[in-house]
């Protein structure tokens, strides 16, 4: 198995790495939805400067996601 690249990535790229069986807007909302309900996950991402609706990912909040969620394959 590949190992996943912790780059910089556009928010609905990264979402669509985590939900590939949906829709664009659909791996949005639940890629999100996930953010927020994964716990400690929304706190990390704002102490790394994440905004909601920040359009590109800096490689910093790629690894918070990551941790939190594991990578996306």
């Amino acid at each position: 198995m590949e190992e996943f690249n912790i780059k910089s990535y556009p928010f609905g790229e990264l979402a669509q790495l985590y939900y590939p069986d949906h829709t664009y807007d659909s791996a949005l909302r639940l890629f999100r939805r996930e953010m927020h309900e994964t716990r400690g996950l929304w706190d990390a991402m704002q102490k790394v400067g994440y905004k909601e609706y920040t359009k590109v990912l800096t490689r910093g909040q790629v690894k918070v996601i990551v941790q939190f969620l594991d990578p996306p394959y």
